[in-house]
């Protein structure tokens, strides 16, 4: 089966957005951290993604969390002291 590209939207509580394009059948967390990390100036590794509620496992796709084309991720960025 071919890869199918979909596009996903980050949302940040400060207003930040940003459109992502995915692939469905690919683990998500890194992929989109890194594009909210380049786009906005912080660390990957601050930022904690969220959808419906649940945190983004390192292992979760697009298909495994039955997400649907235009979904917004909400994007928490964490202190680091």
């Amino acid at each position: 089966m071919a890869h199918q590209s979909k596009v996903l939207w980050l949302l940040s509580i400060d207003g930040h957005h940003l459109q992502c394009h995915v692939n469905t059948d690919q683990p998500l967390a890194d992929h989109l951290k890194n594009k909210y990390a380049e786009a906005f100036d912080v660390s990957p590794s601050s930022l904690i993604l969220v959808f419906d509620g649940e945190k983004i496992q390192d292992q979760d796709t697009f298909d495994s969390l039955a997400l649907e084309d235009d979904d917004i991720i909400d994007v928490l960025v964490a202190a680091i002291h």
